[in-house]
């Protein structure tokens, strides 16, 4: 049985369905059967209210109705039914059977248990997608870290989901930090490649700013216009305060940069036509960003790699948009449409007259006037959100649906996305596209710039994580070696990040603190790994007492308010699994996973399993060794190791 409490409410749903349709009042829908907050109202609980009202019968006769009809027809998995209330039918699950059930089901299935069989639906979740230009910081790591949960997630449920990463290779700051790099030849210096991309990228913005602002600050004062150069200066000390915080990392490369870039009389144009040439396929321009893309590239999977994070494909905005064509084919689709207009040389697309047309203001929900899309420059360049149509409709050439892992902040783009396809005749795709938006990542007191080169990054969170958990273990556990307490502090390190970013909804902020990252008392990794070290443990001390005594357990004695709630809780998994994945809420896991672990602590405080014996004994081994594979399942979805000790 690959779903107990999924075969629990089938039966419930089939009795309730069987005796309304013989009492004459069949249900138009299918049985909405819910779990109560208090068990004692039942396991699963129905209310006959809709069906009584429109019927025009007694809430109470139908739900005893329902009753009766159960007594000769009720499943095996059904212990008894009671109706309650004013209308409430009242299912228990039959406890000896139902526990032998989940446990046996858990054994045999082991590493898939919870996981579906597969089904035709195939979905391509974009996420990370980092721009190349500076290392993953905090906020970009959890766009990697839920959507890598995501992927878990929706392959658990049976669906053939693969991710990509959106290589963005022809935008202005790629443009921006590859000039910079040919200022000082195209070399990457030292350590990790996405860091010294950072460098180069933060210098040069540095450089350009800092050169702008001291033009426009002598020509306002010319002008006599001294307030604004006040305002002026402001900017530019913030900009020679990031120069200086920037030479420390490199004085050499700095320097050299600076200097490059303040002789040029206007940077700004030579980027505008790098970026160009690179459109183009110009030989020079291509080496020289791509150089600087695989660079940052290399350090993104070093970066990755630790969090158990990949992707089944790396695509190039350059090669799937703007080489193959695919933009200019979209432009050339959108411009035969009515909602396209030529202003000053530049393409613009109504949004807001798409909208209108197809009534979409209503359906997503907006009150403003939606701003228009600018499809393609004068210079002949298009803009991100163009190519990523072309990039939207290479995607569901090859899948069925796709999911954008993008923050909250690209909400009007992805709109505006969406509304293109409609005005190419594809509404069908944008309704099977989803901008999946989360909120940003806070750290108090820290205000981040990637321009300044301000940002906390991704390798340092990861390398502060894993120094703190050695503090942790090393408190703990003091009689552990050396070797182990480093091998266990980096996956208590690494898991306590990961399921921080995943635990709190998506379209809440993270405010990023160590003391609840790091938590071993309550809802973090740590909490919940130590709940499978700790059954671990429990099977291992079995194992050398001489394991189970009679090898015959008696499911009849898990009968305390403690096993069953954890028999319960085991018995749902499957079902959070398909609730994560219909939902796209990774959360669900999360918490899943801490409420299994509290409910197996509180088990294991109240419950003895070593010092039980015969049957009694055998019972409740088989319970620790279904929750330490449980655990184990539901820290793999969230890409957290499980270990054995701690």
């Amino acid at each position: 049985m690959d779903a107990p409490f999924g075969a629990f409410r089938s039966e419930c749903a089939a009795i309730i369905v069987d005796a309304l349709r013989e009492a004459g009042t069949p249900l138009s829908e299918e049985a909405r059967l819910e779990v109560p907050s208090d068990p004692a109202y039942g396991d699963l609980s129905f209310s006959t209210f809709n069906v009584a009202r429109a019927n025009g019968l007694d809430p109470r006769s139908v739900a005893e109705g329902i009753v009766e009809h159960a007594k000769a027809l009720h499943g095996k998995l059904i212990g008894r039914v009671e109706a309650a209330g004013g209308g409430y039918v009242n299912f228990y699950v039959n406890e000896p059977h139902f526990s032998q059930v989940t446990l046996a089901a858990i054994s045999e299935r082991g590493a898939d248990y919870g996981k579906s069989g597969r089904c035709p639906e195939s979905v391509i979740v974009e996420h990370t997608s980092v721009n190349p230009i500076h290392p993953i910081h905090i906020g970009g790591a959890r766009n990697a870290v839920i959507g890598d949960c995501l992927c878990r997630i929706l392959k658990a449920a049976g669906k053939d989901a693969r991710s990509h990463f959106y290589i963005d290779d022809v935008g202005l700051q790629v443009a921006q930090a590859s000039y910079g790099f040919g200022k000082i030849g195209g070399v990457v210096g030292g350590g990790k490649g996405d860091h010294f991309v950072g460098l180069v990228y933060a210098a040069t913005s540095c450089a350009m700013n800092i050169k702008a602002l001291r033009d426009e600050v002598k020509s306002l004062k010319a002008a006599g216009k001294d307030e604004e150069a006040r305002d002026r200066i402001k900017e530019l000390d913030d900009w020679v305060a990031a120069a200086s915080d920037l030479r420390t990392r490199d004085g050499g490369v700095f320097d050299r940069l600076f200097e490059a870039i303040s002789s040029v009389r206007n940077p700004e144009a030579e980027i505008a036509e790098l970026l160009k040439r690179y459109e183009g396929r110009d030989p020079e321009s291509v080496g020289l960003i791509r150089r600087l893309c695989n660079a940052a590239l290399d350090g993104f999977r070093e970066t990755l790699s630790r969090v158990g994070i990949s992707f089944d494909s790396w695509d190039w905005e350059s090669e799937v948009a703007s080489w193959s064509g695919r933009a200019e084919e979209a432009i050339k689709a959108l411009s035969a449409t009515e909602y396209v207009r030529t202003e000053d040389g530049t393409l613009i697309l109504d949004a807001e007259g798409v909208a209108s047309r197809f009534g979409l203001k209503e359906k997503y929900g907006i009150r403003t006037e939606i701003p228009p899309l600018t499809l393609r420059r004068s210079d002949g360049t298009t803009l991100y959100t163009t190519r990523d149509l072309a990039y939207t409709l290479w995607k569901f050439e090859r899948t069925n649906r796709v999911i954008n892992v993008i923050s909250i902040e690209q909400k009007l783009p992805q709109l505006q996305l969406k509304l293109a396809l409609y005005a190419m005749g594809r509404g069908d795709l944008a309704e099977r596209l989803t901008h999946f938006s989360y909120e940003l990542v806070r750290l108090p007191e820290y205000r981040m710039s990637g321009r300044r080169g301000r940002y906390i990054a991704f390798d340092d969170v990861l390398n502060e994580a894993v120094e703190r958990a050695y503090r942790e273990v090393s408190e703990k556990s003091p009689h552990l070696g050396e070797e182990e307490r480093r091998r266990i502090s980096n996956l208590v390190g690494i898991g306590a990040v990961r399921y921080a970013m995943i635990a709190v909804a998506s379209n809440k902020p993270i405010t990023f603190t160590w003391d609840r990252v790091l938590n071993f008392e309550q809802n973090s990794a740590p909490f919940i790994q130590y709940a499978h070290a700790r059954a671990s443990n429990i099977l291992v001390k079995a194992g050398s007492a001489g394991g189970p005594g009679s090898g015959r357990p008696d499911y009849s004695s898990l009968s305390s308010r403690y096993e069953r709630d954890l028999i319960l809780r085991l018995a749902v998994f499957p079902d959070a699994i398909q609730d994560a994945a219909r939902t796209l809420r990774p959360e669900v896991i999360a918490e899943y996973a801490n409420n299994l672990a509290s409910k197996f602590n509180l088990f294991y405080d109240n419950m003895p399993v070593l010092k039980a014996e015969g049957g009694v004994r055998d019972a409740r081994l088989r319970l620790v060794e279904a929750t330490k594979t449980v655990l184990a399942n539901a820290l793999a979805l969230m890409g957290i190791e499980a270990p054995s000790r701690m």
